[in-house]
């Protein structure tokens, strides 16, 4: 049996009106995932495991820590997934959402993807989010309720498709990259699992929540070793209010996503040519969906152009993700001098706009002054409401080919 796993949330950073975050230390991730990698082998070639636990494993992934060897102890009693007429109306919303088809290729392309979502997608689905609504009600934390971005299906397909386990695909994209470009509008924090076994073994419904309940657990109750409670800060975050579940499965292998969101706004992107010097002009606007946290600046981070990955290379590593490498921001200007705060590294920019209200959110700002300093990828764009991307409410990803 093997762990292997990181944290599920964003790198803290500095003060909004500071500077902004330091960039992930990715050497020194990839140096300790290295290193649990080989404890890992040493762990297993040590332990004389029970015949069953040899045929069987598990794993998961978040963003960005360590990974070490661990072991299930004790699980918790059965559970059901809802109850009443809550499991009715989310079995109800999720059949008329999904739509079953057989797994094909998965890529990205144009905005969409062909999504293959298991017959018995809605059973789960409903399962999972109980299982996690209990471990947030378990833990203070109010529930959460479904959504359906299809950025957690998508990515559950395209490892069982190509068989890797990573938080990268083999499109080079992160998980808010997906995110964005499947249409979501909040921000996005994600969390990969897979359980296996070494015969065939998931046949039915039941097998698969099985599987799904133990990996839950794991990722509440036994992250702190394998990954720095990253998982478990997912599943009990405060400020997420709803998940987005995937599930693939065959009869050997169940591939587990979440994608938990800060979805409070209804929220329109466009990005489009203010002048022929300024072809990337951003406007955010929309109504928020109930009460929502203020955000005070707009983090911008900067990734690389995405290139395509092997699966070999992916499950080789390294697979954490960090929220990009922040080069600066943008600001709401004084009222009356008409100017703005400057962060003390990286690009500032003063924004055109920036009128936040109960009833609803206009952010315009030109993003040819990143694109000037650190040239073509991709730019996200983290609206903060404290001092950290885990506070945003916002991950919208803009491509500078």
């Amino acid at each position: 049996m093997r762990i292997s796993g990181g944290t599920g949330r964003s790198f803290p950073t500095g003060g909004a009106n500071d500077s902004p975050p330091p960039p992930s230390n990715s050497h020194r991730a990839a140096a300790l995932i290295i290193a649990a990698l080989v404890l890992l082998a040493a762990f297993v070639l040590a332990v004389p495991y029970l015949s069953l636990a040899l045929k069987q494993g598990y794993s998961f992934l978040s963003a960005s820590s360590t990974t070490g060897p661990s072991t299930v102890t004790s699980m918790p009693s059965n559970t059901t997934s809802t109850s009443g007429s809550t499991s009715s109306a989310t079995s109800s919303q999720c059949s008329s959402t999904v739509t079953v088809e057989n797994l094909a290729v998965p890529d990205i392309r144009n905005g969409s993807a062909d999504i293959a979502y298991p017959s018995d997608y809605c059973t789960l689905a409903a399962y999972a989010l109980g299982l996690i609504n209990q471990d947030r009600g378990a833990n203070g934390t109010g529930p959460i309720t479904l959504d359906y971005n299809q950025a957690a299906q998508q990515h559950a397909d395209s490892m069982l498709y190509y068989g890797y386990f990573s938080h990268f695909d083999t499109q080079g994209y992160k998980p808010y990259m997906r995110y964005s470009l499947l249409g979501g509008r909040g921000a996005d924090f994600e969390n990969v699992a897979y359980y296996y076994f070494s015969a065939p073994h998931f046949f039915s419904s039941d097998t698969v929540e099985s599987a799904i309940k133990e990996l839950e657990y794991s990722m509440v109750y036994n992250d702190s070793s394998c990954c720095a409670n990253g998982h478990r800060y997912n599943i009990l975050g405060s400020l997420h209010n709803q998940v987005s579940i995937g599930v693939a499965y065959n009869s050997t292998t169940v591939y587990f996503d979440e994608e938990f969101e800060n979805n409070y706004i209804d929220l329109n992107l466009s990005v489009a040519a203010a002048s022929a010097s300024d072809p990337y002009y951003v406007t955010l606007d929309g109504v928020p969906t109930g009460s929502f946290p203020n955000p005070g600046s707009l983090y911008v981070a900067f990734d690389g152009f995405p290139t395509a990955t092997t699966s070999a290379q992916l499950n080789s590593g390294p697979h954490e993700y960090d929220p990009g490498t922040l080069v600066g921001g943008v600001l709401p200007r004084t009222v009356f001098f008409g100017e703005c705060g400057q962060f003390s590294s990286g690009t500032t920019v003063c924004a055109d706009t920036w009128k936040v209200t109960p009833k609803g959110i206009d952010i315009a700002f030109p993003l040819e002054p990143f694109i000037r300093d650190y040239g073509p990828g991709v730019y996200t764009l983290y609206l903060i409401t404290g001092t950290s991307t885990d506070t945003a409410i916002t991950s919208l990803s803009v491509f500078v080919p």
